[in-house]
């Protein structure tokens, strides 16, 4: 696929198909994301790829952790509600576009809301996640990590695949760390959901709400 169709096209899937992605296209994909831009080229990351036993153990876990309203305690400060007013609108929006889409589809009889949520990681057969050495300053490693992961979206949507980036899946560390062997001395950034789209499901093809470029974009000359 063409570059710009790949940026244009990629989306966050919520739906997934069953069938697991194979260990060499897993492989294909974090190859060509290696290429990813870092500071000082450090290639400060770790990447953990989650599927079968491992991933069902983690799901088991996080369901018990959401049902029990245990804490959340992420390795990293993760955004809530002092997020500014006009971004707190941006969210509202996606909430509205997700909520009618499902709407217009129940409506018209098709498959609507019978899909895995949050702590079921959307049903995807595999999970990535990220890390970095918790002796890292995290501002700089964090914004390698996310090169690195917008990287590895746009390398497995040109393959096919579906991804959703997911603060979900490490919100509870412990949780990861029942699964993760050796990973005490690091620091868990983000999850990133990976499989093949459930075309049918409509929560996967609502309008995805964009900025214009007036709204971020300041231009000195």
């Amino acid at each position: 696929m063409e570059l710009e169709s790949v940026i244009r096209a990629r989306r966050s899937i919520r739906a997934y198909r069953p069938e697991p992605v194979p260990a060499a296209v897993i492989s294909e994909i974090l190859d060509a994301a290696r290429w990813a831009p870092s500071w000082a080229d450090t290639q400060d990351w770790n990447v953990y790829v989650i599927t079968g036993d491992s991933l069902e153990r983690l799901r088991n876990g996080l369901r018990l952790r959401m049902q029990t309203e245990a804490p959340p305690t992420p390795d990293l400060p993760m955004p809530g509600k002092e997020w500014p007013e006009p971004l707190q609108r941006r969210i509202g929006r996606l909430v509205d576009a997700q909520r009618e889409r499902l709407a217009e589809a129940s409506r018209a009889g098709a498959r609507a809301a019978a899909t895995p949520g949050f702590a079921d990681l959307f049903g995807a057969p595999a999970l990535l996640v990220l890390a970095i050495d918790e002796g890292l300053a995290p501002v700089y490693a964090s914004f390698d990590a996310g090169l690195l992961v917008q990287t590895i979206l746009l390398a497995a949507h040109g393959r096919g695949l579906g991804t959703c980036v997911m603060a979900m899946a490490v919100r509870y560390p412990d949780a990861l760390r029942e699964v993760l062997p050796e990973t005490s001395d690091k620091r868990f950034l983000i999850g990133v959901a990976l499989g093949y789209p459930d075309e049918q499901a409509p929560i996967n093809d609502f309008e995805r709400p964009r900025v214009q470029l007036k709204d971020f974009v300041t231009w000195v000359g």
